[in-house]
């Protein structure tokens, strides 16, 4: 935990115990009209949203494999909080005052610096999310033909099209010698298609999807990453990457189980989690520097 995650864990057992104090003052005796607002504040504020603010700060970022997205606005909101906390405690007897409200709006600040920057963090695609979207989106289709295009281009550049116009009404290119002579004519797709009487946009519809399939067979398909390549398996022999997972690394090389051991204690080898998570994640989310891990690591393997 860095020092201000750090700080709202430690702020919430603080404020826990001063509401238990003044609990007990509470009923043993007749404590003033703030003394019970305290109380109440002291949990709500202090111990249960301090607590939510640290452990949430710490915690869910790491489940989704991300990091804050405004790290430099938890300092703010620390202070805010407690300044806005102990605040509203201070000026409750006078309340309503210009004190108190002023405070009071110290601390709705605070927890929308949460809300907002916890949220946004969330809500924000992965680079793999995006990368998965990028790959789901089917590429728009080309345009190849148009009404102006010959009809030698066409014949010539996609011999399979052939049978789609004579199938949709140009039944002459059944003849070897017309399509042939068709080949060195300046007619066009929508000359042909008025002189046949055929729909033209249709044609023009017909041609572009076979001309798109034609051309995409043609052209070497482009390598996708998924989370299952980047989540790839270990081979002996190979460096170990912040892509790999646990698990795998352990099965390749068995001597890095000390390293492990080093960065997160003995529950690393009953933890489900090394089935699925990767350097990268793991060290997010113990806290540790990812560098030094796989270095360790490395000199751990052999490679």
């Amino acid at each position: 935990m860095d020092r201000y995650t750090k700080g709202f864990v430690v702020a919430s057992l603080v404020y826990f115990f001063l509401a238990a104090a003044l609990g007990i003052w509470m009923g043993t005796t007749s404590a003033p009209e703030w003394v019970s607002f305290a109380h109440i504040h002291f949990n709500l504020l202090g111990f249960m949203a301090m607590m939510i603010y640290g452990v949430g700060y710490f915690i869910l970022p790491r489940f989704n494999a991300k990091t804050l997205k405004w790290p430099q606005l938890v300092p703010f909101h620390f202070y805010a909080a407690n300044f806005g906390l102990v605040g509203m405690v201070a000026t409750a007897a006078e309340r309503p005052s210009a004190g108190f409200t002023l405070f009071a709006l110290l601390n709705v600040i605070s927890v929308a610096l949460f809300a907002v920057n916890l949220g946004m963090t969330i809500l924000e695609p992965s680079v793999i999310e995006e990368s998965e979207q990028m790959e789901a989106a089917p590429p728009e289709p080309k345009v190849y033909v148009t009404p102006d295009t010959r009809m030698g281009d066409i014949v010539t550049k996609w011999p399979e099209s052939v049978d789609i116009l004579i199938s949709n009404g140009f039944t002459p290119l059944k003849d070897p010698d017309h399509l042939e002579k068709v080949k060195g004519l300046p007619v066009t797709l929508g000359m042909a298609c008025e002189r046949h009487g055929l729909d033209l946009d249709l044609m023009v519809s017909l041609l572009n999807q076979a001309a798109n399939a034609l051309e995409k067979e043609k052209s070497p398909q482009p390598q996708t990453i998924s989370l299952t390549s980047i989540q790839s398996t270990i081979k002996k022999g190979k460096p170990i990457t912040h892509n790999h997972v646990i698990g795998d690394i352990l099965k390749t090389y068995p001597d890095t189980d000390k390293v492990f051991r080093k960065y997160y204690g003995d529950a690393c080898f009953s933890c489900p989690g090394q089935a699925t998570e990767t350097i990268r994640q793991s060290a997010m989310m113990h806290n540790v520097d990812e560098k030094q891990v796989l270095a360790d690591l490395n000199e751990a393997a052999g490679s």
